[in-house]
């Protein structure tokens, strides 16, 4: 096996599984041990036929994937598919051969082989092998168990609700248990009418019309409704009807689920939409009140600004008034003081001093 040049494969699914590796070759057997050991989470080893199947079925329950020797004498290594495929039929199996004789993967494909490697493997490439099959095994229980929760649940929406399928033209081509209890009607008489018939009446509070446009856009409608059984006798519903798809986006039919609900908890409903609307008509109210009280305080904020301003204003011109008529006394008491000087200069000049 050659050194590992490049890694082309996803080391963490060889990380959590734990594989079976049959070789007869001794110097093959340790050195390929050695290197799987590094990969993967377990490797159990066996030497022979006898070995490889004991070992197989003491850990069954924890080997992911077997990889096998095919070159012991006699088609003994046939006796290995075998063995194990009486136990688990899905259990990737590789082998791994030089082919001298092409009887054997005859023999070792009726086994449902997963795959085989030519002698001498190559390191990166059986790994990427490996890595792929484990990969895809994973894959196929994930969406094992998907499915299966899919299935729980979609029993327990059919126990639980008033479920009917429609194509894409709106006419009905399957309903439960629950939708025949309900509407008194026996499935051939439902299958093929339209869910607007009004054999059946499907009054909404809102048009047909606006359901069946919303549905076509792939959109999904839930809303109340008011229905007629054979009888004539009206039940309500509160209702989901959700488009299915294909993988591609196209949508595939229409699934119905409803729940039975009586007259007055349809009219406790309807009253508590109704309570809803005015609860977001008052919030709309309340919040442009709230608009409208910031910008008025915003308003009366600079107002108040500006009457402060004109405060000072006003204080610094008084001020400044006050400054002038100090500087202007001053001047009157110099201009007496120099009146008093001139009148006693005329006095003494008359008196001829």
């Amino acid at each position: 096996m050659s050194n590992l040049q490049e890694c082309s494969f996803n080391k963490d699914y060889l990380s959590s599984s734990t594989m079976l590796f049959v070789e007869s070759n001794e110097n093959i057997r340790s050195q390929n041990y050695d290197i799987f050991s590094a990969f993967f989470k377990k490797v159990i080893v066996a030497q022979d036929v006898q070995e490889a199947i004991k070992l197989y079925r003491e850990n069954r329950t924890n080997i992911d994937i077997v990889l096998t020797d095919m070159d012991f004498p006699n088609y003994k290594g046939i006796d290995i598919l075998a063995e194990i495929r009486q136990i688990d039929w899905d259990i990737p199996i590789l082998i791994t051969t030089t082919f001298s004789d092409m009887n054997l993967l005859v023999k070792a494909i009726k086994f449902n082989l997963t795959n085989y490697i030519v002698k001498p493997i190559q390191l990166n490439t059986t790994l990427k092998i490996i890595s792929e099959i484990i990969k895809r095994k994973h894959q196929k229980k994930e969406l094992a168990t998907k499915n299966n929760e899919l299935r729980q649940f979609m029993a327990i929406l059919d126990s639980c609700n008033i479920v009917c399928e429609l194509d894409l033209n709106f006419k009905i081509i399957s309903v439960n248990d629950s939708f025949l209890i309900n509407s008194g009607f026996e499935i051939d008489e439902l299958i093929g009418l339209n869910f607007t018939d009004k054999l059946i009446s499907y009054n909404c509070e809102v048009p047909q019309s606006k359901i069946l446009e919303l549905l076509k856009s792939g959109k999904t409608w839930t809303g109340l409704c008011k229905k007629i059984n054979k009888k004539g006798a009206l039940y309500y519903t509160h209702a989901t009807i959700l488009p299915i798809f294909f993988n591609d986006g196209r949508i595939k039919k229409f699934i119905e689920f409803s729940t039975l609900i009586s007259k007055y908890e349809n009219e406790i409903l309807s009253l508590r939409k109704h309570i809803f609307l005015l609860k977001s008509e008052n919030l709309k109210t309340n919040s442009e009140l709230k608009k409208e009280k910031e910008y008025y305080s915003k308003l009366a904020k600079s107002l108040q600004e500006q009457v402060d301003e004109n405060v000072n204003n006003a204080q610094k011109l008084l001020f400044e008034l006050y400054e002038v008529k100090k500087q202007n006394n001053i001047l009157k008491e110099k201009l007496k003081i120099q009146e008093d000087r001139v009148e006693e200069i005329q006095i003494n000049m008359m008196s001829g001093n």
